[in-house]
């Protein structure tokens, strides 16, 4: 059987072991309600289903390959980061995690994940080769020094983008816009992420915070000591997807009262739960938080932690869910309430909305764990999930946005409008307007 039909195959029956093993709720689980027989029924038919493909496909079939699409298809239907590692690749990816940890390779500084098979950019970070080389947030990589990259692993791109330094790696992304198609050379080269930056815009300050990376709380402190505490900020988060929980947590502190933040749990993990002391607070006024579709991981916490305090600090009601009496989809939904709306309800609390303007979020806020198989092979598997102080998860759906911008391709051409910070700066100007107003 050549390799396009075998691949062919093995998507097939990726998506049916998905169906059917990840999701059984859409298959026979709805069936019986004692859950007795709600995984042997699809395990049974998926059994069958691979029974009839290698007897009846119009080319021979090896067991091995269709195997391995399945297991990949089960990691891919969870989220866009789990990954299924086959025994024959264990070598090399325990060699590309060792040498991550001795330092031995420079990292490109690009985040993935998985969208319909091919890689996804979901940013490159600020400071970052591949930031200098041009990657963006939302670019499809089709080829890596003109290898396509449909079906390779996730660790595996990510190896042979790492390497030593003087080293180039070419990519063919595909991107919105014209030139549709576009070649990207990065130089591999020592790198620290950008530091915070504060800049004034149209009369406003807008912070930039390019990652939650170690010292993201110190330079934050640092912007914040010269400035008005009362006075309204812009905070950009658009392609932030690196750095920690508890980076995010305490850069939080800073502009919101003491109480809960969110959490970090699991099944199989200790719950942690962050929280803001009495005493962090350097900010006390109105903040308009930029979001896109690069914004990940630790800035979703730093978000939703931000807009959440201060939706209750402004005396607006917080929708929360009950994950005990919430079933397992239902406790992933998207809240229903806009703070800023609710806050306008009594304008002397308007003071202290929190507005998030932009894309929707990725859905990043997990954490991973390497699990080894008795086949020999692994399986990068997400054990926690951050959930904001509401009990909504970040993973895999991120933040929506409370006041949602839709543009086009960006105009590349110097001087070029941002529509995002464009929003954000009318936001916060029409929200002075209206404090002002009710003072």
């Amino acid at each position: 059987m050549n390799k396009t039909r075998a691949l062919s195959v093995a998507a097939s029956a990726s998506l049916l072991l998905a169906l059917f093993v990840v999701l059984p709720g859409m298959g026979a689980d709805e069936r019986d309600k004692e859950g007795r027989e709600s995984l042997y029924r699809p395990l049974g038919l998926f059994t069958e289903v691979l029974g009839l493909v290698r007897s009846n496909y119009v080319e021979p079939t090896e067991l091995k390959p269709l195997l391995a699409g399945s297991f990949a298809g089960m990691t891919e239907a969870m989220d866009p980061f789990s990954e299924y590692v086959p025994p024959d690749r264990m070598a090399a990816f325990a060699a590309y995690e060792a040498a991550k940890e001795k330092k031995e390779v420079l990292e490109s500084g690009i985040v993935l994940a998985r969208r319909f098979g091919f890689p996804v950019v979901v940013a490159a970070i600020a400071g970052s080769p591949a930031a200098a080389a041009g990657v963006r947030s939302d670019d499809v990589i089709e080829k890596v020094d003109g290898q396509l990259t449909r079906n390779i692993a996730l660790w595996e791109l990510e190896s042979r983008l790492s390497g030593k330094a003087g080293g180039r790696v070419r990519l063919a992304v595909v991107r919105e816009g014209k030139p549709r198609h576009r070649t990207l050379d990065i130089l591999r080269a020592g790198w620290t992420p950008a530091a915070p930056s504060a800049e004034r815009v149209d009369g406003e300050t807008v912070i930039h915070v390019p990652s939650f990376t170690p010292g993201t709380v110190a330079a934050l402190k640092e912007i914040l000591k010269p400035l008005d505490r009362t006075r309204p900020l812009l905070l950009d988060l658009r392609s932030n997807a690196m750095g920690s929980f508890d980076e995010a947590a305490r850069a939080a502190a800073l502009f919101v009262p003491a109480g809960p933040l969110g959490e970090l749990s699991g099944r199989r993990i200790e719950t942690k739960k962050f929280h803001s002391e009495p005493g962090e607070r350097v900010h006390e006024s109105r903040l308009v938080l930029l979001v896109d579709s690069g914004t990940a991981g630790a800035a979703e916490l730093f978000a939703s932690a931000v807009r959440d305090a201060g939706t209750r600090a402004a005396g607006a009601k917080l929708a929360t869910i009950d994950r005990s009496k919430a079933g397992a989809e239902d406790s992933d939904l998207q809240e229903a309430f806009d703070p800023g709306a609710e806050a306008t309800k009594d304008d002397d609390k308007l003071k202290l909305a929190v507005r998030i303007v932009g894309e929707p979020t990725v859905g990043m806020g997990f954490t991973a764990q390497v699990v080894r198989l008795s086949s020999g092979g692994s399986l990068r598997l997400s054990v926690g999930k951050i959930r904001t102080a509401a009990g909504k998860s970040l993973c895999p759906k991120g933040l929506q946005p409370d006041d949602r911008v839709f543009h086009g391709p960006f105009d590349e051409a110097p001087g070029r409008l941002d529509p995002i910070l464009q929003r954000g700066l009318k936001v916060l100007a029409e929200s002075s307007v209206r404090a002002k107003a009710a003072a």
